[in-house]
């Protein structure tokens, strides 16, 4: 499913080298930007959710919750 600006979506932990660096759970995608470090296609959205900082995910790692 195509992930949009406005969209709710959840998405699970990610960890980095072993460590947990965003706990499971649903925030709201503030913007959608190009992958410009890999030399993929990829999209990455920014994700804001109640009471913390905006974080970023690849769009492959999110799920739409409502529209």
């Amino acid at each position: 499913m195509k992930i949009s600006v406005g969209d709710r979506v959840s998405y699970e932990d990610t960890y980095a080298a072993g460590v947990k660096m965003v706990s499971a759970g649903v925030g709201k995608v503030v913007e959608l930007k190009p992958d410009v470090y890999g030399k993929s296609n990829k999209q990455i959205a920014v994700i804001k959710r109640r009471g913390h900082e905006p974080f970023e995910m690849f769009t492959s790692g999110l799920e739409v919750v409502d529209r």
